[in-house]
């Protein structure tokens, strides 16, 4: 690939709405089409081939044929660009959504490549819930470019070129299979890094991330699918505890998972939401911090973290010193050193360090806080971290003999 490359994630978008049987083009709208596509994704991927292609058809309603593939896998998109047929209404705004929707997944990944919507139409749509131009807008606020490939005679209201304009697309208009092929040599090689620099600025603004954020599943949310894999993966003992805390009680609010407990929609991963928040709190990637999301620590989707736990985070932070003056000053218990954290039983192995969040090993040491209510468990080194030998957990002030 070119050093002077970004690779892109494209969603060809193709109308296969019975007005692209029409015989203007030889032998048929469609079929240039296609032929157009597959010229897109042959050149584009020997230019760049790191580049990955979604297929999106759309008439009555609109169909993801393939999600995002790259080169190595063109038979596939090849075949799928074949199978196309015409038939029914044109459905452009559902189908621009259904594009968004699918770009906005893979925005939510790390390393996310250039959003990009290739849309190859007529014009002609029918009027429904879903506004092409308000998709455009919303595309537009996601730095989500989308050129047009028009065909045919031009429409008065010519929507196509308002679509472009709108984003910052390109609008191609095209009479002929042949101006229809150039169209689509331009898009294979228009993939320089000056197109790329917006999306690198935007994708790290917070309230850009909060935007694209995934919202967590509820234990109730999950699908018998999502919660059968759930239990395969981490075992059913396991299938409602958090995977940061390790534990069923939330050791903030001390409630049940069941109430605060929550899933990654990418992984099945499960939170206690506060826990997330607080994971993600110590993170040093402050522009996250801001955004109120975080990136699941197991497979680093962007999650949204709920508005009031972000709420309460910031609260927290505000009144800290005025609670440091005013709160009593706390008990001074004894830490218990232990040699052997696989003494205290094969229970205790599974509790996690409230400043490392890991659990431990047979053979490890450990301090244990004095506090009877407490007891929680520290690495040998976590518990040197301590602020001023104070226990994490219940707050009180440990002193080590």
């Amino acid at each position: 690939m070119s050093d002077n490359r970004i690779p892109e994630n494209l969603v060809i978008c193709i109308d296969t709405s019975r007005s692209m049987y029409r015989k203007d083009f030889s032998p048929n709208r469609l079929a240039c089409c296609i032929s157009a596509a597959k010229t897109l994704i042959r050149e584009r991927s020997n230019l760049d081939s790191l580049s990955a292609f979604a297929l999106i058809k759309y008439s009555d309603k609109p169909k993801k044929m393939i999600d995002f593939t790259t080169a190595s896998f063109g038979d596939n998109i090849n075949k799928a660009l074949s199978s196309l047929h015409c038939g029914g209404y044109s459905a452009m705004g559902d189908a621009l959504a259904l594009s968004i929707k699918t770009l906005i997944a893979e925005l939510r990944k790390i390393g996310a490549k250039t959003p990009r919507i290739v849309l190859i139409s007529d014009g002609n749509y029918m009027k429904s819930a879903v506004d092409p131009l308000k998709m455009a807008r919303l595309a537009q606020g996601l730095n989500i470019r989308i050129d047009t490939f028009g065909l045919g005679n031009t429409r008065r209201d010519n929507i196509l070129k308002k679509i472009s304009d709108i984003t910052g697309g390109r609008y191609f208009y095209n009479n002929d299979h042949e101006s229809l092929i150039r169209s689509a040599q331009e898009i294979a090689d228009d993939n320089y890094k000056k197109y790329g620099a917006g999306k690198e600025a935007l994708i790290e603004n917070p309230a850009f991330l909060r935007k694209i954020a995934a919202d967590l599943l509820r234990v109730q949310d999950l699908t018998k699918d999502q919660e059968q894999r759930s239990k395969q993966i981490r075992g059913e003992v396991d299938f409602k505890k958090c995977s940061i805390c390790f534990s069923d009680k939330n050791p903030y609010t001390k409630g049940s998972f069941y109430v605060t407990g929550r899933y990654c929609p990418n992984c099945t991963t499960p939170f206690h939401i506060h826990c997330l928040a607080a994971w993600a709190d110590s993170q040093k990637n402050h522009k996250v911090k801001r955004s109120g999301t975080a990136r699941c620590p197991h497979c680093f989707y962007l999650l949204r973290i709920p508005i009031e736990v972000t709420q309460i985070q910031k609260l927290r932070t505000l009144t800290k010193g005025f609670k440091e003056e005013t709160a009593k000053k706390p008990e001074i218990m004894p830490a218990k050193y232990i040699q052997d954290v696989g003494l205290l039983g094969e229970e205790a192995l599974f509790n996690a360090c409230p400043v490392c969040h890991l659990i431990f090993e047979k053979g490890q040491a450990a301090v244990q806080c004095g506090n009877l209510q407490c007891n929680a468990l520290y690495h040998e080194d976590c518990f040197k971290k301590l602020k001023e030998s104070h226990c994490r957990t219940c707050e009180s002030k440990l002193h080590l003999y």
